[in-house]
């Protein structure tokens, strides 16, 4: 891990990746804590409401996300040395990743 911390844009970028997953793990918890019934994953405007889970689904998806950011962390730092623009592609495509499990869990969130 040391070139990711040497490197300034890897290291904003790999934080605020995970910075965003805490953030929306914490407000999942906070939002869906009080729920124990089954939660809407999914609906289609044709179809309705077409998938249906629990809060440990939801979780689920934001423990996905953080393995996905963390091994995008680990080939990053193994890629750094040979290529450095791969590695700056691993971090951002990790930071978009983040953003969009935000959306999906938000939109999760004010669904139910």
């Amino acid at each position: 891990m040391k070139h990711i911390l040497k490197d300034k844009y890897l290291r904003v970028v790999f934080g605020l990746s995970f910075l965003v997953l805490i953030l929306i793990s914490c407000v999942a918890y906070v939002k869906l804590g009080e729920n124990t019934g089954p939660l809407i994953l999914h609906f289609d405007v044709y179809k309705g409401i077409d998938f249906l889970g629990g809060r440990t689904e939801v979780f689920g998806i934001l423990v996905s996300a953080a393995a996905m950011i963390f091994i995008n962390l680990l080939l990053a730092n193994s890629f750094y040395n040979r290529e450095r623009f791969l590695s700056y592609i691993f971090g951002f495509v990790s930071l978009g990743l983040a953003i969009l499990i935000l959306i999906g869990v938000s939109v999760i969130i004010n669904v139910n």
